[in-house]
């Protein structure tokens, strides 16, 4: 009997649908936690991608040993060369090309893959960028994907293409940036642009590379020296990007801006890239305007096919 209670009175106990209940409610709340952390870092398609896209994409691939009790997920499809190698942004997957990925099998041979510790591959950490390369040079051996290779790298898979290209030599003949996160391109060339914005921009960069650090699980200074001295001059890049237009800066300001980053670009390899704004997309490209990466990987496999 509990304090309180009335002499000769019986406690009632909860049924088991009380607990059933209690259960629901609790998972449901974790739930929601879950979705809002991904639409604060994505926001609604990657909502899509986590939760519908792998379910809708499928599994086509294989997952494809590199070391012992370590296996990424690989998903290969169509012929030809050179093979396309699609290197998704932060925190997502393969599912994140499937609105383009059998389009580009149309072409040439095309695979796309899972990081360690995205999607389908095994958890863990590749430490660095240097790392994701090592890693990624180990898949396309294992599963027999031979060069040359196109990287085709969305945001924060440009970064880890434009590594990969620099370590792989001339196994990598060519590169498609779309909507890259290059901050060594960009920090020098946009921030004396910026006036009273600079430090807002400064504050959203140092906040990206923390949230690279968390969801990739990398060591970010290491990373960020790796991608400085990543030299991929002499491969043909089309690079695209989907411009912001800040309202709080004059036309002629972000017309600047835009000559400024495509000026950077054309650095990485001088007389052979290609820059392409990608007008009326946000970030997520291959969605809204696939047809302007498609456009792109068109050019790109003519200029290496010669």
């Amino acid at each position: 009997m509990m304090r309180g209670e009335a002499p000769g009175t019986r406690r009632r106990r909860p049924g088991p649908w009380w607990w059933l209940v209690r259960i629901t409610l609790a998972l449901a709340v974790a739930l929601i936690a879950v979705v809002a952390i991904d639409a604060w870092r994505g926001g609604v398609t990657a909502i899509w991608l986590r939760y519908v896209g792998a379910a809708a994409y499928g599994a086509p691939g294989e997952r494809v040993e590199i070391a012992e009790g370590h296996a990424l997920y690989l998903d290969c499809r169509g012929g030809g060369s050179p093979t396309l190698v699609l290197d998704a942004g932060m925190s997502s997957d393969s599912a994140t090309w499937s609105p383009i990925h059998d389009e580009l099998a149309r072409m040439t041979r095309t695979c796309a893959y899972d990081r360690t510790g995205r999607g389908r591959s095994d958890p863990g950490s590749a430490g660095d960028l240097a790392g994701m390369s090592t890693e990624l040079r180990a898949l396309l051996a294992a599963a027999g994907e031979a060069p040359p290779y196109v990287v085709v790298g969305h945001s924060f898979g440009a970064v880890t293409g434009r590594v990969f290209a620099a370590e792989a030599g001339d196994d990598v003949v060519g590169l498609v940036l779309v909507d890259g996160f290059d901050p060594d391109i960009f920090d020098e060339r946009i921030v004396p642009l910026l006036g009273p914005l600079r430090d807002e921009y400064l504050t959203e960069t140092a906040d990206t590379w923390r949230m690279i650090a968390s969801v990739e699980a990398i060591d970010v200074e290491r990373s960020r020296e790796q991608l400085a001295a990543a030299d991929v001059s002499g491969r043909w890049i089309e690079a695209i990007i989907a411009p912001r237009v800040d309202s709080r800066l004059d036309g002629a300001t972000n017309d600047a801006i835009l000559a400024s980053v495509a000026a950077g670009y054309e650095a990485l390899s001088p007389g052979r890239v290609t820059f392409t704004p990608a007008w009326g997309s946000s970030h997520m490209v291959q969605f809204e305007r696939p047809e302007v990466i498609l456009d792109a990987v068109r050019r790109i496999l003519a200029e290496v096919r010669g």
